[in-house]
């Protein structure tokens, strides 16, 4: 695993996240409209963050975009 493939990928999300709670606080009232706009993007984000932990960048070219975003399959929960 590349340490700094697996920062990369959870700092865009942590990104994602924070602007997403940034548009949420600058307009609280719209919250219903905004969070199933905004989480999505986070989610992918993260799925994306684990779903390519093994292969790193390579995971652009050898898995398929909903494999790289989708909810993971060996995700321990």
């Amino acid at each position: 695993m590349d340490a700094e493939w697996v920062l990369t990928t959870l700092t865009d999300a942590m990104e994602a996240l924070e602007e997403a709670i940034g548009e949420l606080e600058s307009d609280p009232d719209a919250v219903d409209e905004l969070l199933p706009q905004l989480l999505p993007a986070v989610y992918a984000k993260l799925n994306y963050a684990w779903n390519s932990r093994e292969l790193g960048p390579e995971a652009i070219e050898k898995l398929d975009h909903d494999e790289l975003v989708g909810f993971p399959k060996d995700l321990p929960m």
